[in-house]
């Protein structure tokens, strides 16, 4: 974990952030399709340098709906 702009923990890594998606919005939601894509070309424990804000802007309307089948390949 890493700290956010707030000083809040953040996921730090692609993985943790894959996990937090998972969790929130299921294994079949845009996100977690997204980020297995990037694990799969950068792995799983690639530190994440945008600011956590950047992440929950991209991540968290992905969360709602269902990955498209290639759709990040």
């Amino acid at each position: 974990m890493r700290n956010d702009e707030q000083g809040n923990e953040c996921p730090a890594t692609l993985g943790e952030y894959r996990d937090l998606c998972a969790a929130l919005g299921g294994e079949e939601c845009r996100a977690v399709a997204f980020l297995d894509a990037k694990i799969e070309d950068q792995g799983r424990d690639e530190k994440v340098m945008s600011a956590d804000s950047q992440m929950r802007a991209i991540l968290m309307p992905m969360i709602i709906e269902k990955a498209k089948p290639g759709e990040f390949e």
